[in-house]
């Protein structure tokens, strides 16, 4: 006895479904470019380039300097 859950009664072939490849990386770039461009939007700087030097430069430094400091220090003092 068999147990047919679904009978075709067509002729027609079957389609297989279109899955969409998802890419998280380029989810993750449109992301971090919306982000980017939102940012740049609400401190006034979409527009100019070098006021967008200055404020990520500082941004920069402000991030990497004591970084910098704290791994050098471990090296140089062997915590």
């Amino acid at each position: 006895m068999s147990n047919v859950l679904l009978k075709l009664t067509t002729d027609e072939p079957i389609l297989p479904q279109y899955k969409r490849k998802n890419n998280p990386i380029k989810k993750l770039f449109i992301s971090f470019i919306n982000h980017y461009d939102r940012l740049n939007r609400w401190f006034g700087i979409q527009e100019s380039k070098s006021d967008q030097v200055w404020y990520y430069g500082t941004l920069f430094l402000m991030i990497f300097l004591p970084s910098v400091t704290y791994v050098l220090s471990k090296l140089y003092f062997g915590f």
